[in-house]
């Protein structure tokens, strides 16, 4: 199965593109959901999530300023 989607995020303010590729969205969000919990910060909620360029294979989850995703088909 080819790996599909690409992750990337804010934690803490710092920017990191993840070089991890997979093979669907929800891996992808278990991956992030994983990573945030390993850095201490566990009771994080999405507070919004939107389309980026109205492009529905392209979404930002976003916590807060500080904290926040992207996962885009590739």
């Amino acid at each position: 199965m080819m790996n599909k989607y690409t992750l990337e995020a804010v934690v803490d303010g710092r920017f990191i593109q993840f070089r991890h590729k997979f093979n669907t969205r929800t891996k992808a969000i278990d991956y992030i959901f994983n990573y945030y919990s390993r850095h201490g910060l566990v009771d994080l909620r999405i507070n919004d999530e939107y389309f980026i360029g109205n492009n529905k294979h392209d979404i930002a989850y976003v916590y807060d300023y500080e904290n926040r995703f992207r996962i885009a088909r590739a």
